[in-house]
Protein backbone atom coordinates (compact mmCIF):
# COMPACT_ATOMS: atom_id res chain seq x y z
CA UNK A 1 0.00 0.00 0.00
CA UNK A 2 1.35 3.37 -1.03
CA UNK A 3 1.56 6.21 1.43
CA UNK A 4 -0.09 9.42 0.12
CA UNK A 5 1.77 12.73 0.14
CA UNK A 6 -0.09 15.78 -1.19
CA UNK A 7 1.80 18.86 -2.37
CA UNK A 8 -1.17 20.89 -1.15
CA UNK A 9 -0.22 19.88 2.38
CA UNK A 10 3.21 21.40 1.84
CA UNK A 11 2.16 24.90 0.86
CA UNK A 12 0.89 24.77 -2.73
CA UNK A 13 -2.31 26.69 -3.51
CA UNK A 14 -3.85 26.49 -6.96
CA UNK A 15 -4.90 30.14 -6.88
CA UNK A 16 -1.31 31.31 -6.33
CA UNK A 17 0.86 32.38 -9.27
CA UNK A 18 4.02 32.75 -7.22
CA UNK A 19 6.89 30.27 -7.07
CA UNK A 20 5.69 26.71 -6.42
CA UNK A 21 9.22 25.40 -6.04
CA UNK A 22 9.28 25.45 -2.24
CA UNK A 23 6.10 23.38 -1.92
CA UNK A 24 7.38 20.90 -4.51
CA UNK A 25 10.71 20.50 -2.72
CA UNK A 26 9.05 19.96 0.63
CA UNK A 27 6.77 17.29 -0.81
CA UNK A 28 9.65 15.51 -2.59
CA UNK A 29 11.68 15.53 0.62
CA UNK A 30 8.72 14.03 2.49
CA UNK A 31 8.41 11.30 -0.15
CA UNK A 32 12.09 10.50 0.19
CA UNK A 33 11.95 10.42 3.99
CA UNK A 34 8.85 8.19 3.99
CA UNK A 35 10.67 5.25 2.41
CA UNK A 36 8.80 2.46 0.69
CA UNK A 37 6.06 2.97 -1.90
CA UNK A 38 4.73 6.55 -2.02
CA UNK A 39 2.08 8.26 -4.12
CA UNK A 40 2.97 11.95 -4.51
CA UNK A 41 -0.14 13.93 -5.44
CA UNK A 42 0.07 17.19 -7.41
CA UNK A 43 -3.41 18.76 -7.18
CA UNK A 44 -4.72 20.51 -10.31
CA UNK A 45 -3.29 23.95 -10.98
CA UNK A 46 -0.31 25.79 -12.47
CA UNK A 47 3.04 25.18 -10.77
CA UNK A 48 5.33 28.08 -11.67
CA UNK A 49 9.04 27.34 -11.26
CA UNK A 50 11.87 29.87 -11.57
CA UNK A 51 15.61 29.36 -12.11
CA UNK A 52 16.59 31.62 -9.21
CA UNK A 53 14.87 29.47 -6.59
CA UNK A 54 15.03 26.07 -8.30
CA UNK A 55 17.47 23.35 -7.20
CA UNK A 56 20.77 23.75 -9.01
CA UNK A 57 23.05 20.89 -10.02
CA UNK A 58 26.23 20.61 -12.05
CA UNK A 59 25.24 17.99 -14.62
CA UNK A 60 26.76 17.02 -17.95
CA UNK A 61 24.32 15.80 -20.57
CA UNK A 62 24.81 14.15 -23.95
CA UNK A 63 24.31 16.21 -27.13
CA UNK A 64 23.98 19.56 -25.36
CA UNK A 65 26.81 22.00 -24.60
CA UNK A 66 29.62 19.63 -23.69
CA UNK A 67 31.80 20.92 -20.87
CA UNK A 68 31.28 24.63 -21.59
CA UNK A 69 31.58 26.07 -18.05
CA UNK A 70 28.92 28.71 -18.78
CA UNK A 71 26.26 26.01 -18.83
CA UNK A 72 27.55 23.46 -16.32
CA UNK A 73 24.95 24.34 -13.69
CA UNK A 74 21.39 23.30 -14.45
CA UNK A 75 18.35 24.85 -12.74
CA UNK A 76 15.62 22.21 -12.26
CA UNK A 77 11.98 23.09 -11.61
CA UNK A 78 10.83 19.73 -10.25
CA UNK A 79 13.75 17.60 -9.09
CA UNK A 80 12.88 14.00 -8.19
CA UNK A 81 16.22 12.84 -6.85
CA UNK A 82 17.22 9.76 -4.89
CA UNK A 83 13.69 8.35 -4.82
CA UNK A 84 12.57 4.73 -4.88
CA UNK A 85 9.07 3.42 -5.55
CA UNK A 86 7.47 6.86 -5.98
CA UNK A 87 4.46 7.47 -8.23
CA UNK A 88 3.74 11.12 -9.05
CA UNK A 89 0.04 11.58 -9.87
CA UNK A 90 -0.54 14.94 -11.57
CA UNK A 91 -3.83 14.99 -13.50
CA UNK A 92 -4.69 18.66 -14.10
CA UNK A 93 -1.28 19.85 -12.87
CA UNK A 94 0.73 22.06 -15.23
CA UNK A 95 4.41 22.70 -14.57
CA UNK A 96 5.23 26.16 -15.99
CA UNK A 97 8.94 26.90 -16.40
CA UNK A 98 10.38 30.41 -16.61
CA UNK A 99 13.55 31.45 -18.36
CA UNK A 100 16.13 28.84 -19.32
CA UNK A 101 15.93 25.75 -17.14
CA UNK A 102 15.10 22.06 -16.91
CA UNK A 103 11.43 21.61 -16.08
CA UNK A 104 11.61 18.07 -14.65
CA UNK A 105 14.53 15.81 -13.74
CA UNK A 106 14.57 12.29 -12.29
CA UNK A 107 18.06 11.60 -10.95
CA UNK A 108 19.46 8.57 -9.10
CA UNK A 109 16.00 7.02 -8.84
CA UNK A 110 14.43 3.59 -9.09
CA UNK A 111 10.83 2.66 -9.80
CA UNK A 112 9.72 6.29 -10.36
CA UNK A 113 6.54 7.04 -12.33
CA UNK A 114 5.15 10.42 -13.41
CA UNK A 115 1.54 10.27 -14.59
CA UNK A 116 -0.64 13.01 -16.09
CA UNK A 117 1.66 16.03 -15.73
CA UNK A 118 1.56 18.86 -18.29
CA UNK A 119 4.78 20.78 -19.01
CA UNK A 120 5.06 24.21 -20.61
CA UNK A 121 7.13 27.37 -20.65
CA UNK A 122 5.69 30.77 -19.76
CA UNK A 123 7.59 32.30 -22.70
CA UNK A 124 8.90 29.65 -25.10
CA UNK A 125 12.44 30.16 -26.39
CA UNK A 126 11.35 29.49 -29.98
CA UNK A 127 9.50 32.40 -31.59
CA UNK A 128 6.66 31.31 -33.89
CA UNK A 129 5.96 34.12 -36.40
CA UNK A 130 3.00 33.74 -38.77
CA UNK A 131 2.76 35.69 -42.01
CA UNK A 132 -0.89 36.69 -41.60
CA UNK A 133 -0.96 38.84 -44.74
CA UNK A 134 1.35 40.28 -47.37
CA UNK A 135 1.11 42.72 -50.24
CA UNK A 136 2.40 45.86 -51.92
CA UNK A 137 1.26 49.47 -51.56
CA UNK A 138 2.67 52.90 -52.30
CA UNK A 139 5.34 52.48 -49.65
CA UNK A 140 6.59 49.16 -50.96
CA UNK A 141 6.12 45.49 -50.14
CA UNK A 142 4.84 44.64 -46.67
CA UNK A 143 4.06 41.73 -44.41
CA UNK A 144 1.72 41.61 -41.46
CA UNK A 145 3.20 39.28 -38.86
CA UNK A 146 1.43 37.79 -35.85
CA UNK A 147 2.95 36.10 -32.81
CA UNK A 148 1.43 34.14 -29.92
CA UNK A 149 0.09 36.10 -26.95
CA UNK A 150 2.92 34.81 -24.74
CA UNK A 151 5.61 36.20 -27.08
CA UNK A 152 7.17 39.47 -25.90
CA UNK A 153 8.89 41.94 -28.23
CA UNK A 154 9.83 45.56 -28.73
CA UNK A 155 10.69 47.52 -31.87
CA UNK A 156 14.11 49.15 -32.08
CA UNK A 157 14.24 51.15 -35.32
CA UNK A 158 14.16 48.58 -38.11
CA UNK A 159 14.81 45.66 -35.75
CA UNK A 160 12.51 43.50 -33.66
CA UNK A 161 13.91 42.48 -30.30
CA UNK A 162 12.38 39.30 -28.85
CA UNK A 163 12.38 39.07 -25.06
CA UNK A 164 11.77 36.67 -22.23
CA UNK A 165 9.73 37.69 -19.24
CA UNK A 166 11.72 39.70 -16.66
CA UNK A 167 12.89 37.89 -13.56
CA UNK A 168 10.66 38.73 -10.58
CA UNK A 169 13.79 38.55 -8.42
CA UNK A 170 16.22 40.74 -10.37
CA UNK A 171 14.06 42.52 -12.93
CA UNK A 172 16.49 41.40 -15.65
CA UNK A 173 15.50 39.52 -18.79
CA UNK A 174 16.44 35.85 -18.94
CA UNK A 175 17.19 36.17 -22.64
CA UNK A 176 16.68 38.41 -25.67
CA UNK A 177 17.60 38.38 -29.35
CA UNK A 178 16.93 40.29 -32.53
CA UNK A 179 15.08 39.55 -35.77
CA UNK A 180 15.65 36.03 -37.18
CA UNK A 181 17.89 34.92 -34.27
CA UNK A 182 20.54 32.28 -35.08
CA UNK A 183 18.44 29.51 -36.63
CA UNK A 184 15.14 29.19 -38.42
CA UNK A 185 12.76 26.77 -40.02
CA UNK A 186 9.38 27.22 -41.68
CA UNK A 187 6.10 25.35 -41.28
CA UNK A 188 3.31 25.28 -43.83
CA UNK A 189 -0.08 24.68 -42.16
CA UNK A 190 -1.64 23.84 -45.53
CA UNK A 191 0.69 20.97 -46.45
CA UNK A 192 1.66 19.98 -42.91
CA UNK A 193 5.34 20.11 -43.87
CA UNK A 194 8.09 21.76 -41.84
CA UNK A 195 11.59 22.30 -43.21
CA UNK A 196 14.81 24.00 -42.27
CA UNK A 197 15.05 27.29 -44.15
CA UNK A 198 16.41 30.82 -43.88
CA UNK A 199 14.05 33.48 -42.55
CA UNK A 200 13.49 36.42 -44.96
CA UNK A 201 11.16 38.42 -42.69
CA UNK A 202 13.73 40.94 -41.51
CA UNK A 203 15.81 41.41 -44.66
CA UNK A 204 15.72 44.75 -46.48
CA UNK A 205 13.43 46.32 -43.88
CA UNK A 206 12.42 49.97 -44.37
CA UNK A 207 10.22 50.29 -41.29
CA UNK A 208 8.43 48.29 -38.61
CA UNK A 209 5.37 49.30 -36.65
CA UNK A 210 3.41 47.60 -33.89
CA UNK A 211 -0.23 47.15 -34.87
CA UNK A 212 -1.30 45.63 -31.55
CA UNK A 213 0.14 43.45 -28.78
CA UNK A 214 0.55 40.46 -31.11
CA UNK A 215 0.88 42.03 -34.59
CA UNK A 216 3.66 43.80 -36.49
CA UNK A 217 3.63 45.43 -39.91
CA UNK A 218 6.98 45.26 -41.71
CA UNK A 219 7.56 47.43 -44.79
CA UNK A 220 10.44 46.64 -47.13
CA UNK A 221 12.70 48.63 -49.43
CA UNK A 222 11.39 46.67 -52.41
CA UNK A 223 8.19 46.46 -54.42
CA UNK A 224 8.43 42.68 -54.92
CA UNK A 225 5.53 41.02 -53.09
CA UNK A 226 6.22 38.26 -50.58
CA UNK A 227 5.03 34.78 -51.51
CA UNK A 228 4.83 33.29 -48.05
CA UNK A 229 1.39 34.28 -46.77
CA UNK A 230 0.21 31.74 -44.18
CA UNK A 231 3.62 30.26 -43.41
CA UNK A 232 4.97 30.11 -39.87
CA UNK A 233 8.65 30.92 -39.30
CA UNK A 234 10.16 29.33 -36.19
CA UNK A 235 13.14 31.27 -34.82
CA UNK A 236 15.61 30.35 -32.08
CA UNK A 237 19.15 30.52 -30.79
CA UNK A 238 21.35 27.41 -30.91
CA UNK A 239 22.82 26.76 -27.43
CA UNK A 240 21.24 23.65 -25.89
CA UNK A 241 22.03 24.90 -22.40
CA UNK A 242 19.60 22.62 -20.52
CA UNK A 243 17.76 19.41 -21.21
CA UNK A 244 14.07 20.24 -21.09
CA UNK A 245 13.52 17.08 -19.03
CA UNK A 246 16.09 14.58 -17.78
CA UNK A 247 16.26 10.96 -16.62
CA UNK A 248 19.78 10.39 -15.30
CA UNK A 249 21.38 7.35 -13.67
CA UNK A 250 18.00 5.74 -12.94
CA UNK A 251 16.31 2.36 -13.25
CA UNK A 252 12.72 1.55 -14.19
CA UNK A 253 11.29 5.01 -14.91
CA UNK A 254 7.84 5.43 -16.46
CA UNK A 255 6.37 8.65 -17.86
CA UNK A 256 2.67 8.26 -18.63
CA UNK A 257 -0.11 10.40 -20.12
CA UNK A 258 1.97 13.56 -20.04
CA UNK A 259 1.23 16.58 -22.21
CA UNK A 260 4.40 18.37 -23.35
CA UNK A 261 3.42 21.78 -24.72
CA UNK A 262 7.01 22.94 -25.07
CA UNK A 263 10.52 21.88 -24.05
CA UNK A 264 13.43 24.30 -23.98
CA UNK A 265 16.94 23.09 -24.73
CA UNK A 266 17.39 19.46 -25.65
CA UNK A 267 14.06 17.79 -25.07
CA UNK A 268 13.71 14.75 -22.82
CA UNK A 269 17.15 13.18 -22.35
CA UNK A 270 17.45 9.71 -20.81
CA UNK A 271 21.11 9.05 -20.04
CA UNK A 272 23.01 6.15 -18.49
CA UNK A 273 19.79 4.62 -17.17
CA UNK A 274 18.05 1.26 -17.37
CA UNK A 275 14.48 0.45 -18.46
CA UNK A 276 12.54 3.50 -19.64
CA UNK A 277 8.84 3.56 -20.58
CA UNK A 278 7.13 6.48 -22.31
CA UNK A 279 3.40 5.75 -22.56
CA UNK A 280 0.82 8.12 -24.03
CA UNK A 281 2.96 11.27 -24.09
CA UNK A 282 1.81 14.09 -26.38
CA UNK A 283 4.47 16.51 -27.61
CA UNK A 284 2.45 19.28 -29.24
CA UNK A 285 1.95 23.03 -28.87
CA UNK A 286 -1.39 24.00 -27.28
CA UNK A 287 -4.24 24.33 -29.77
CA UNK A 288 -5.47 27.84 -30.47
CA UNK A 289 -2.34 29.43 -29.01
CA UNK A 290 -0.75 30.49 -32.30
CA UNK A 291 2.19 28.30 -31.39
CA UNK A 292 3.32 25.40 -33.59
CA UNK A 293 6.70 24.55 -32.02
CA UNK A 294 6.79 22.11 -29.12
CA UNK A 295 10.54 21.57 -28.88
CA UNK A 296 13.74 23.65 -29.13
CA UNK A 297 15.56 20.58 -30.55
CA UNK A 298 14.92 16.82 -30.21
CA UNK A 299 11.93 15.50 -28.29
CA UNK A 300 13.43 12.25 -26.91
CA UNK A 301 17.15 11.45 -26.80
CA UNK A 302 18.28 8.15 -25.24
CA UNK A 303 22.04 8.04 -24.72
CA UNK A 304 23.93 5.16 -23.14
CA UNK A 305 20.75 3.37 -22.05
CA UNK A 306 20.56 -0.31 -21.15
CA UNK A 307 17.77 -2.80 -20.60
CA UNK A 308 14.79 -1.66 -22.63
CA UNK A 309 13.40 1.54 -24.10
CA UNK A 310 9.65 1.23 -24.67
CA UNK A 311 7.91 4.16 -26.38
CA UNK A 312 4.23 3.57 -27.07
CA UNK A 313 1.12 5.51 -28.10
CA UNK A 314 2.94 8.85 -28.14
CA UNK A 315 2.41 11.83 -30.44
CA UNK A 316 5.36 13.85 -31.76
CA UNK A 317 4.35 17.12 -33.44
CA UNK A 318 6.50 20.18 -34.05
CA UNK A 319 10.13 19.63 -32.94
CA UNK A 320 13.21 21.47 -34.20
CA UNK A 321 15.17 18.23 -34.55
CA UNK A 322 14.60 14.48 -34.31
CA UNK A 323 11.57 13.27 -32.29
CA UNK A 324 13.39 10.08 -31.19
CA UNK A 325 17.12 9.33 -31.20
CA UNK A 326 18.51 6.23 -29.46
CA UNK A 327 22.27 5.80 -29.55
CA UNK A 328 25.49 5.16 -27.68
CA UNK A 329 28.72 7.15 -27.90
CA UNK A 330 32.02 6.24 -29.50
CA UNK A 331 35.09 7.56 -27.72
CA UNK A 332 38.42 7.89 -29.51
CA UNK A 333 41.22 5.68 -28.23
CA UNK A 334 44.08 8.14 -27.69
CA UNK A 335 46.60 5.92 -25.92
CA UNK A 336 47.14 2.35 -24.80
CA UNK A 337 49.08 0.13 -22.45
CA UNK A 338 48.72 -3.65 -22.43
CA UNK A 339 45.84 -3.55 -19.92
CA UNK A 340 44.76 0.10 -20.02
CA UNK A 341 43.23 2.46 -22.59
CA UNK A 342 43.07 6.23 -22.71
CA UNK A 343 39.82 7.53 -24.20
CA UNK A 344 38.49 10.92 -25.24
CA UNK A 345 35.13 12.43 -26.23
CA UNK A 346 35.31 13.91 -29.72
CA UNK A 347 32.17 16.01 -30.25
CA UNK A 348 31.99 19.36 -28.49
CA UNK A 349 28.34 18.79 -27.52
CA UNK A 350 28.98 15.49 -25.72
CA UNK A 351 31.47 15.23 -22.86
CA UNK A 352 31.95 15.44 -19.11
CA UNK A 353 30.08 12.30 -17.98
CA UNK A 354 31.26 8.74 -17.33
CA UNK A 355 30.90 6.49 -20.38
CA UNK A 356 32.04 3.25 -18.72
CA UNK A 357 31.60 1.45 -15.41
CA UNK A 358 33.50 -1.38 -13.81
CA UNK A 359 32.48 -4.79 -15.16
CA UNK A 360 30.91 -3.42 -18.35
CA UNK A 361 31.91 -4.51 -21.84
CA UNK A 362 33.99 -2.41 -24.23
CA UNK A 363 34.21 -3.08 -27.95
CA UNK A 364 37.05 -1.55 -29.94
CA UNK A 365 36.31 -0.73 -33.57
CA UNK A 366 38.28 0.59 -36.49
CA UNK A 367 37.31 4.26 -36.73
CA UNK A 368 37.34 4.20 -40.53
CA UNK A 369 35.23 1.08 -41.11
CA UNK A 370 33.47 0.63 -37.73
CA UNK A 371 34.42 -3.04 -37.84
CA UNK A 372 35.06 -4.61 -34.40
CA UNK A 373 38.64 -5.61 -33.61
CA UNK A 374 38.46 -6.61 -29.93
CA UNK A 375 36.07 -6.96 -26.97
CA UNK A 376 37.09 -6.75 -23.33
CA UNK A 377 35.69 -6.42 -19.82
CA UNK A 378 36.32 -3.14 -18.02
CA UNK A 379 38.32 -3.31 -14.79
CA UNK A 380 38.67 0.11 -13.20
CA UNK A 381 37.71 3.53 -14.58
CA UNK A 382 38.99 7.06 -14.02
CA UNK A 383 37.52 10.21 -15.54
CA UNK A 384 34.70 12.71 -15.13
CA UNK A 385 31.88 12.11 -12.68
CA UNK A 386 29.25 13.90 -14.76
CA UNK A 387 28.29 15.84 -11.63
CA UNK A 388 30.95 18.56 -11.23
CA UNK A 389 32.84 20.98 -13.43
CA UNK A 390 36.11 20.20 -11.62
CA UNK A 391 36.18 16.67 -13.08
CA UNK A 392 34.54 17.41 -16.44
CA UNK A 393 37.75 17.56 -18.46
CA UNK A 394 39.54 14.86 -16.47
CA UNK A 395 41.33 12.34 -18.74
CA UNK A 396 39.42 9.08 -19.20
CA UNK A 397 41.17 5.76 -18.68
CA UNK A 398 39.75 2.27 -18.44
CA UNK A 399 41.49 -0.92 -17.43
CA UNK A 400 40.72 -4.21 -19.17
CA UNK A 401 40.56 -7.61 -17.54
CA UNK A 402 43.03 -9.28 -19.91
CA UNK A 403 46.02 -7.77 -21.74
CA UNK A 404 45.34 -6.57 -25.27
CA UNK A 405 46.72 -8.74 -28.09
CA UNK A 406 49.80 -7.17 -29.71
CA UNK A 407 48.01 -6.25 -32.96
CA UNK A 408 45.16 -4.58 -31.07
CA UNK A 409 47.62 -2.73 -28.84
CA UNK A 410 49.46 -1.44 -31.90
CA UNK A 411 46.20 -0.29 -33.53
CA UNK A 412 45.13 1.43 -30.31
CA UNK A 413 48.43 3.29 -30.10
CA UNK A 414 48.14 4.40 -33.73
CA UNK A 415 44.93 6.34 -33.13
CA UNK A 416 42.89 4.11 -35.47
CA UNK A 417 40.38 2.82 -32.89
CA UNK A 418 37.22 3.95 -31.15
CA UNK A 419 35.58 2.42 -28.09
CA UNK A 420 31.90 1.67 -27.43
CA UNK A 421 30.25 0.55 -24.20
CA UNK A 422 28.22 -2.42 -25.43
CA UNK A 423 26.58 -2.97 -22.04
CA UNK A 424 24.77 0.34 -22.40
CA UNK A 425 22.82 -0.66 -25.50
CA UNK A 426 19.06 -1.13 -25.08
CA UNK A 427 16.36 -3.19 -26.70
CA UNK A 428 13.97 -0.70 -28.33
CA UNK A 429 10.26 -0.87 -29.14
CA UNK A 430 8.38 2.07 -30.64
CA UNK A 431 4.71 1.25 -31.15
CA UNK A 432 1.50 3.12 -31.95
CA UNK A 433 3.18 6.53 -32.22
CA UNK A 434 2.50 9.38 -34.67
CA UNK A 435 5.03 11.79 -36.16
CA UNK A 436 4.18 15.00 -38.00
CA UNK A 437 5.59 18.45 -38.80
CA UNK A 438 9.12 17.08 -38.43
CA UNK A 439 11.98 18.96 -40.21
CA UNK A 440 14.44 16.07 -39.85
CA UNK A 441 14.14 12.31 -39.39
CA UNK A 442 11.36 10.94 -37.21
CA UNK A 443 13.41 8.11 -35.65
CA UNK A 444 17.15 7.55 -35.43
CA UNK A 445 18.25 4.33 -33.82
CA UNK A 446 21.63 2.64 -33.43
CA UNK A 447 21.69 -0.18 -30.91
CA UNK A 448 22.85 -3.76 -31.28
CA UNK A 449 19.87 -5.21 -29.41
CA UNK A 450 16.52 -5.89 -31.15
CA UNK A 451 14.58 -2.90 -32.48
CA UNK A 452 10.87 -3.01 -33.35
CA UNK A 453 8.94 -0.10 -34.88
CA UNK A 454 5.31 -1.11 -35.24
CA UNK A 455 1.90 0.46 -35.86
CA UNK A 456 3.24 4.02 -36.15
CA UNK A 457 2.16 6.80 -38.50
CA UNK A 458 4.62 9.11 -40.28
CA UNK A 459 3.29 12.19 -42.10
CA UNK A 460 5.26 14.69 -44.17
CA UNK A 461 8.67 13.96 -42.63
CA UNK A 462 11.25 16.24 -44.28
CA UNK A 463 14.13 13.74 -44.23
CA UNK A 464 14.12 9.92 -44.27
CA UNK A 465 11.43 8.77 -41.85
CA UNK A 466 13.75 6.28 -40.14
CA UNK A 467 17.53 6.53 -40.13
CA UNK A 468 20.17 4.04 -39.02
CA UNK A 469 23.58 5.67 -39.03
CA UNK A 470 26.64 5.26 -36.68
CA UNK A 471 29.92 7.12 -37.09
CA UNK A 472 33.27 7.73 -35.47
CA UNK A 473 33.98 10.90 -37.39
CA UNK A 474 31.07 13.33 -36.93
CA UNK A 475 28.59 12.99 -34.08
CA UNK A 476 30.39 9.86 -32.80
CA UNK A 477 27.03 8.18 -32.16
CA UNK A 478 27.35 4.39 -31.92
CA UNK A 479 26.83 1.67 -32.95
CA UNK A 480 25.65 -1.21 -35.21
CA UNK A 481 22.13 -2.60 -35.38
CA UNK A 482 21.69 -6.36 -35.67
CA UNK A 483 17.96 -6.84 -36.26
CA UNK A 484 15.37 -4.16 -36.94
CA UNK A 485 11.70 -4.93 -37.62
CA UNK A 486 9.58 -2.18 -39.21
CA UNK A 487 6.10 -3.68 -39.20
CA UNK A 488 2.55 -2.47 -39.88
CA UNK A 489 3.32 1.24 -40.09
CA UNK A 490 1.71 3.94 -42.22
CA UNK A 491 3.88 6.39 -44.17
CA UNK A 492 2.29 9.38 -45.92
CA UNK A 493 3.69 12.21 -48.05
CA UNK A 494 7.13 10.59 -48.09
CA UNK A 495 9.56 13.01 -49.76
CA UNK A 496 12.98 11.59 -48.79
CA UNK A 497 12.39 7.86 -48.35
CA UNK A 498 10.98 5.73 -45.56
CA UNK A 499 14.43 4.43 -44.53
CA UNK A 500 18.05 5.46 -44.76
CA UNK A 501 20.84 3.16 -43.59
CA UNK A 502 23.96 5.26 -43.76
CA UNK A 503 26.92 4.48 -41.49
CA UNK A 504 29.87 6.81 -42.08
CA UNK A 505 32.20 4.32 -43.71
CA UNK A 506 33.80 4.03 -47.17
CA UNK A 507 31.73 2.55 -49.97
CA UNK A 508 33.98 -0.52 -50.18
CA UNK A 509 33.85 -1.27 -46.43
CA UNK A 510 32.22 -4.40 -45.04
CA UNK A 511 28.63 -4.02 -43.78
CA UNK A 512 28.28 -2.37 -40.38
CA UNK A 513 24.64 -3.21 -39.78
CA UNK A 514 22.75 -6.50 -39.81
CA UNK A 515 19.21 -7.05 -41.11
CA UNK A 516 16.19 -4.78 -41.54
CA UNK A 517 12.80 -6.45 -41.99
CA UNK A 518 10.11 -4.23 -43.58
CA UNK A 519 6.75 -5.97 -43.43
CA UNK A 520 3.04 -5.11 -43.80
CA UNK A 521 3.58 -1.35 -44.14
CA UNK A 522 1.41 1.10 -46.10
CA UNK A 523 3.55 3.65 -47.93
CA UNK A 524 2.41 6.74 -49.83
CA UNK A 525 5.34 8.28 -51.71
CA UNK A 526 5.45 11.92 -52.78
CA UNK A 527 8.80 11.38 -54.54
CA UNK A 528 10.42 8.38 -56.17
CA UNK A 529 12.94 7.47 -53.47
CA UNK A 530 11.75 4.61 -51.27
CA UNK A 531 14.94 3.77 -49.35
CA UNK A 532 18.69 4.29 -49.38
CA UNK A 533 20.73 1.38 -48.08
CA UNK A 534 24.48 1.42 -47.41
CA UNK A 535 26.60 -0.59 -45.02
CA UNK A 536 23.77 -3.11 -44.44
CA UNK A 537 23.86 -6.89 -44.80
CA UNK A 538 20.25 -7.51 -45.78
CA UNK A 539 16.91 -5.78 -46.35
CA UNK A 540 13.83 -7.98 -46.64
CA UNK A 541 10.36 -6.68 -47.51
CA UNK A 542 7.10 -8.61 -47.41
CA UNK A 543 3.42 -7.78 -47.94
CA UNK A 544 3.85 -4.02 -48.17
CA UNK A 545 1.61 -1.63 -50.04
CA UNK A 546 3.52 1.09 -51.88
CA UNK A 547 1.78 3.92 -53.72
CA UNK A 548 4.16 5.34 -56.25
CA UNK A 549 4.30 9.02 -57.23
CA UNK A 550 2.48 9.76 -60.47
CA UNK A 551 4.44 8.63 -63.47
CA UNK A 552 7.47 7.42 -61.53
CA UNK A 553 8.64 4.07 -60.26
CA UNK A 554 9.69 3.86 -56.64
CA UNK A 555 13.44 3.46 -56.17
CA UNK A 556 15.69 1.69 -53.69
CA UNK A 557 19.27 2.91 -53.85
CA UNK A 558 21.52 0.20 -52.46
CA UNK A 559 25.20 -0.68 -52.39
CA UNK A 560 26.14 -3.84 -54.26
CA UNK A 561 26.87 -5.61 -50.97
CA UNK A 562 23.33 -5.21 -49.63
CA UNK A 563 21.11 -8.24 -50.14
CA UNK A 564 17.65 -6.90 -51.04
CA UNK A 565 14.67 -9.26 -51.07
CA UNK A 566 11.18 -8.00 -51.96
CA UNK A 567 8.25 -10.40 -51.70
CA UNK A 568 5.01 -8.93 -53.02
CA UNK A 569 3.66 -6.48 -55.57
CA UNK A 570 4.87 -2.97 -56.36
CA UNK A 571 8.52 -3.84 -56.07
CA UNK A 572 10.69 -0.69 -56.27
CA UNK A 573 13.41 -0.42 -58.86
CA UNK A 574 16.83 -1.29 -57.45
CA UNK A 575 19.60 1.17 -58.32
CA UNK A 576 23.19 1.65 -57.15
Amino acid sequence: MRRLIDVGDHGFRAEDTVDAGRALRRAVNAARDAGGPVRLILPPGDYHVWPETAPRRELFVSNTVGIDPRFATKSIGLLLDDLEGVEVVADGARLVAHGRMTALAIVDGSGVTVDGLEVDWAVPTVIDVTVADAGVDGNGAWRELTVPACTRFRIDGTDVVWMSEPSPFTGELYWSGANALAYSQVSDPTTGRTRRAACPLFEGVASIERVDAATLRVTYATASPAQDRGLVYQLREIDRDHPGMLVLDCADVELRRMRIDYLHGFGLVAQNSQDLTLDGLVFRAPGGSGRVTAGFADFVQCSGMRGRVDIRDCEFDGPHDDPINVHGTYLAVTGAEPARLSLQYQHDQTAGFPAFGDGESVELVDRRTLQPVHTATVRGVTGPTGRDIASAARPITIGVADPLPPAVLAAARSGRLAAENTTRTPEVTITGCTFCRVPTRAILVTTRRPVRIEGCRFEGIAMPCIQIAADASGWWESGPVTEVAIVGNTFRDVTAGVLEVAPSVPADAAPVHGTVRFEGNDVGLAAALFAELRGLKAFTARANRVRHPAGEAAVIRADAGVHVEWDGPESPALRP
